[in-house]
């Protein structure tokens, strides 16, 4: 597969950088990377200088997403493409290019609400990639820095963001997912652009307002063993758990989900399908996982449950004569 686009990195803005500096540390396990330019703080999954960076203010959520083109050629026709949508490109000026740290910048209001900054010739790091807590790195090359999902409120922006997707952006549906949540439904549609399964996802569940647009951020590891380890990790740290280990039913990857002191999500797994140009499983799912990505609370109460019935069945092997509270009646004897 020839690829063309790419996701390049995150941006961030919180009220507390140094907390999230702290959860992509310690509890993600990323790589610190030098200040920016314009004085963000910046992570590192791979080679390049920066794949998430974190600004002070106080959206505490994303404020624009990258993706990079393949060259010069690529950048000129994806500009032209989302023109032709109807999105109007503004040429990212010298300081945003630096502080990016790309050769090209081109940004475009999205449906879903956090912009979209189309780039060409994301730099390398000069020092090389480690990280202590990920010593195999993570899944990026041709892939792309792992995916981005962002949540919208209404049908007519969720298909808008769809339009925009496919038409503008020239991304390919993976597949989609329709579930029953409570008296409503949520949709959620997965679009690729390389062999990974999806960079971008939208997710629609209706609400009035939508306080939070990004839902989360996933980076990819070789090893499911990196997952549990990293899983651990999180459990000993104050982060919340999201969502408990489990594998998703449409990408397979094995993962999890812990929430970031700004309540954003990151997912951190391994396994995930990879597309090809003959992909042709684009189809409808009912649920989000084959097993687990349970809610601790939900996880606490089956413990708890299945804690209750082993010491039920425990005390009626100890008593087996005792049924209910009274017990079994005592034959009478004769004579």
């Amino acid at each position: 597969m020839k690829v063309d686009l790419q996701t390049a990195y995150i941006g961030l803005e919180s009220q507390n950088p140094l907390a999230i500096g702290h959860y992509l540390d310690k509890v993600v396990g990323l790589m610190p990377g030098e200040p920016a330019p314009d004085g963000s703080h910046t992570w590192r999954i791979d080679a390049k200088h920066q794949r998430i960076w974190v600004r002070q203010g106080m959206a505490n959520d994303a404020i624009c997403t990258g993706f990079e083109a393949r060259n010069a050629e690529v950048f000129d026709a994806l500009i032209s493409r989302l023109a032709h949508h109807g999105a109007s490109p503004v040429e990212g000026n010298q300081e945003q290019k630096t502080a990016r740290r790309v050769r090209e910048l081109a940004i475009f209001d999205t449906p879903w609400g956090v912009p979209l900054e189309l780039v060409t010739g994301l730099e390398d790091a000069q020092t090389s990639f480690h990280s202590a807590h990920f010593p195999q790195g993570f899944v990026t090359q041709n892939q792309g820095f792992g995916h981005f999902v962002f949540a919208v409120g209404n049908a007519d922006d969720y298909e808008a963001s769809r339009r925009f997707a496919i038409d503008g952006m020239g991304l390919k549906l993976s597949d989609w997912l329709r579930l029953p949540v409570g008296d409503t439904q949520m949709h959620v549609s997965f679009f690729h652009c390389n062999p990974r399964h999806h960079s971008l996802a939208i997710a629609y569940l209706p609400r009035p307002c939508v306080p939070q647009k990004l839902h989360h951020i996933n980076v990819e590891v070789s090893q499911v063993a990196a997952v549990g380890i990293a899983y651990e990790r999180a459990l000993q740290s104050s982060a919340p758990i999201a969502n408990t280990l489990g594998q998703h039913a449409n990408d397979c990857m094995v993962s999890f989900y812990s929430t970031s002191p700004d309540g954003w999500r990151v997912e951190i797994g391994a396994t995930g399908r990879v597309i090809d140009d003959a992909w042709n499983d684009v189809r409808e799912y009912d649920r989000i996982s084959d097993w687990g990505h349970q809610p601790p609370d939900v996880l606490v109460q089956t413990l708890a449950d299945s804690l209750s019935r082993n010491e039920e069945e425990s005390a009626a092997r100890s008593n087996p004569g005792k049924v209910g509270s009274d017990g079994p009646q005592q034959e009478k004897k004769i004579g």
